[in-house]
């Protein structure tokens, strides 16, 4: 069939009298994750140095009988409870709009452009706030990049106060396959981190149960216990018990669903029932986290997440400052562990 020969066809494509095929709608194609902060308690921060109390139940006895009405109770001494604290860390981003920007008839942005810079930069904010707090290793380790540290620190005129991250606090379950001279956290009051040495070691089996024995040991309660990983270190977990990519069979070995391969890990099968595995792109490399979501805390300073302060106009621009005070409380490390070097 002969094409069409209308003078029309070369007009229209040729002369840049189309409008462009521009889609009025902004895709933001980095995800907005923060499974750790997001899933903790939010309290409130009143003082540069934020303080709360732990206290530890005795351990049970077995030969707890009196005779009754027998004599007077020696006096036990009741132990005593323990003070921890926590330093006001400062995240801020800083949002600029020039009076032609607002001016212009932007694609995606029905209102401000004001207003989306600041909906944009407050989630950026806030997965800031979740990258520092599942912090572990210093800022000073070798074989790490660089990060705003992960031991607290309090703010003055020179340096930024830093919060302790997750990894500061951890002493009681700790597992890795520790060389060169590394060695876990050992401390459980936000002033040190673990060497973590090199990450050359493939999760092991023995080492998890370890770990999970001792959240057990120590605490009892698996009821707000999760793993939390990067995606690579949960994808190692399918290594485990054999685990390891294998089609959906049936208990006559057969092929059930079409064949369906199994590559991923929703729930973790452990020795103390079901534990789920949460990816978080935001967590250390080669490491991995026992997390009881109820006994960790993020304090806010100023009743709020994000404070949002006007900056003097420049040169027809309008700045606006975004910042965020706040601090982790660590209630329990006890029934939270670490497992280090995960290949």
């Amino acid at each position: 069939m002969a094409s069409i020969t209308s003078t029309s066809v070369p007009v229209l494509d040729g002369a840049k009298n189309i409008r462009e095929d521009l889609g009025n709608v902004i895709f933001n194609v980095t995800p907005f994750q923060t499974p750790f902060t997001s899933g903790i308690a939010q309290t409130k921060a009143t003082a540069d140095t934020h303080e709360w109390l732990t206290d530890t139940l005795a351990v049970a006895v077995d030969n707890n009988a009196v005779v009754e009405a027998g004599d007077p109770i020696d006096p036990i001494a009741a132990s005593p409870r323990t003070r921890k604290g926590n330093f006001i860390q400062i995240g801020n981003k800083t949002a600029v709009v020039t009076n032609k920007a607002e001016f212009m008839d932007r694609a995606g942005v029905p209102g401000r452009e004001m207003a989306y810079q600041l909906m944009k930069l407050g989630k950026e904010l806030q997965m800031d706030v979740e990258k520092q707090t599942l912090g572990c290793y210093d800022e000073t380790s070798p074989t790490v990049a660089a990060t705003i540290g992960a031991t607290k620190r309090q703010g003055s005129s020179a340096l930024p106060g830093v919060s302790a991250a997750f990894g500061s606090w951890i002493l009681s379950n700790q597992a890795g396959n520790h060389v060169a001279g590394a060695a876990d956290n050992t401390a459980s009051d936000g002033t040190t981190v673990p060497d973590e040495g090199t990450a050359d070691d493939a999760i092991n089996q023995t080492r998890l149960d370890n770990l999970l024995d001792g959240v057990w040991n120590n605490s009892g309660d698996f009821g707000s216990l999760k793993l939390m990983a990067s995606a690579g270190t949960v994808s190692s977990l399918r290594t485990l018990n054999g685990m390891a990519d294998n089609v959906d069979t049936n208990l006559n070995g057969n092929s059930t669903n079409g064949g369906n391969i199994i590559s991923r890990v929703a729930v973790y099968v452990s020795q103390f029932g079901p534990i789920a595995v949460v990816p978080n792109k935001h967590m250390p490399a080669n490491t991995l986290y026992a997390v009881d979501y109820s006994t960790w805390g993020l304090a806010f300073a100023g009743g709020k997440k994000i404070h949002t302060t006007d900056i003097a106009t420049r040169t027809s621009a309008e700045q606006k400052l975004l910042e965020c005070y706040y601090t982790l409380e660590c209630r329990s490390e006890e029934a939270n562990g670490a497992y280090y070097n995960i290949t």
